[in-house]
């Protein structure tokens, strides 16, 4: 992809922007790679199935941690409508992996907002997007880890040669990336255990909820549990209005990219037009939306592009939230109130402003009222917000994956807690400031 689209409105900052992902890409445009391809062989096998597997990654095209090897895959996986859809993953290895009696411990991890278009793959990133927030350090840990780069990320063409959108936010879609990525991995492993637990944050906390509802309805075998961290639970809530205090959002910072810029509903249109034909964008976005939303498709520019574009921006119509699309897209997309199979632990910050805690509230009790039975532990961390959810729990969210895997059962019903915080919260570091980037010199490494 090149930055320079002399047709294009494209302000400098937004060519900056594009610049920047460029230099944060492994192994250049998935566009170019031919990895991200499949051919019509792959067209009709069923979820699940592995269609390509490059076992033995180049480390050295990523920043990993040392001791830490890549592979990725290529799956068959299923789209919200019920279409075939081919995914891409990364899988990370420890050297000295965890083992259970069946063989290494699988963790799913499912990463939050990285952008809508094919080159917003964390697979082709080099420091896979969420790097020490929670990849690198369950690997660290000794976790196989596998990471679904969900249906639109990577893989940009299906089989028969056709677009493949991204699903943003349709949580039932990336629950079906999820178990997918896991079986296909454990076909091309044979050392990899049966069991594992999936763990997200974000647009993926919405993924893994929706993967524990999912394991209600259609269970598959050695699941153990899910852990939701800052979760998308909805769209729309009935007291707060749309989902975030700044209307439909997410921090871009989780990857190190343009750090409190947020997301808005432009993104949900991207995915609205394709489940429901009949609706415009322009129903419910303003014109500058409008344009704004085009141009990132255009560009395929992904989280540092997005914020730039719709950065002090209004995206929406006025009551936008009334559309009868978007209503029926909250209905299809949103999670909590339904029956969960397996344990499920969810965290939320209490100073969340991308994701407030009073919608993961409303939807763990609506769990938890229908279903009593539930196993669900729900921990509030004061002082915390959308990114650093992830850091400060860490300790906590790793030794419940390390219950699941050591057979320690988790008691049905609901059970509340807040975690209490040492130092005054002045003295924190509130947000994420920094990203991984490989050094260039000698000098530059420790």
């Amino acid at each position: 992809m090149s930055t320079m689209f002399p047709n294009l409105a494209i302000s400098e900052i937004t060519r900056a922007a594009l610049t920047f992902e460029q230099y944060q890409w492994a192994t250049g445009s998935v566009l170019e790679d031919a990895f991200y391809s499949v051919d019509t062989g792959s067209a009709s096998v069923p979820p699940g199935t592995l269609i390509k597997v490059e076992k033995h990654t180049n480390a050295s095209l990523y920043s990993l941690p040392p001791g830490t090897a890549i592979s990725r895959i290529v799956y068959q996986s299923k789209s919200f409508n019920g279409s075939l859809v081919p995914v891409s993953a990364y899988i990370l290895w420890p050297s000295s992996p965890r083992s259970s009696a069946d063989g290494f411990q699988v963790v799913a991890w499912a990463h939050g907002t990285s952008g809508i278009t094919p080159d917003g793959a964390p697979s082709h990133m080099k420091n896979l997007w969420q790097h020490y927030l929670a990849p690198y350090n369950l690997a660290l840990q000794g976790y196989v880890v596998v990471a679904t780069d969900y249906a639109g990320l990577g893989v940009s063409k299906n089989a028969h040669g056709k677009p493949i959108l991204h699903e943003y936010a349709v949580n039932p879609s990336h629950a079906n990336d999820i178990i997918y990525s896991v079986q296909a991995a454990q076909s091309a492993f044979s050392e990899l255990s049966k069991s594992f637990v999936v763990i997200g944050h974000s647009q993926g906390g919405g993924a893994v909820w929706a993967t524990a509802e999912r394991q209600a309805v259609e269970p598959v075998s050695g699941y153990l549990g899910a852990v939701a961290v800052a979760p998308v639970t909805t769209i729309i809530h009935k007291k707060m209005g749309p989902l975030t205090l700044h209307s439909f959002g997410f921090l871009i910072a989780q990857g190190g990219s343009a750090p409190e810029n947020l997301l808005k509903p432009e993104l949900i249109c991207y995915r609205m037009e394709n489940i429901f034909p009949e609706f415009n964008r322009a129903e419910i976005l303003t014109d500058e939306a409008v344009v704004s939303l085009g141009i990132i498709q255009q560009t395929g520019g992904c989280s540092a592009t997005v914020a730039t574009r719709i950065h002090g921006t209004k995206p929406t119509k006025p009551r936008w939230t009334d559309n009868s699309f978007v209503q029926k897209f909250q209905e299809s997309v949103k999670v909590g109130g339904k029956e969960i199979g397996g344990p499920l632990l969810v965290i939320h910050g209490n100073n969340d402003f991308i994701i407030h805690p009073d919608m993961t509230t409303s939807a763990v009790e609506a769990t938890a009222q229908k279903f009593p039975a539930a196993q669900i532990e729900y921990l509030r961390l004061p002082a915390i917000s959308h990114n650093p959810a992830l850091t400060s729990s860490q300790w906590l969210w790793m030794d419940w994956i390390a219950k699941r895997f050591a057979g320690i059962a988790q008691e049905p019903g609901l059970k509340m807690s807040e975690t209490k915080i040492a130092m005054p919260t002045a003295a924190y570091q509130r947000e994420l400031n920094s990203w991984v980037a490989p050094s260039i010199a000698f000098y530059e490494t420790p």
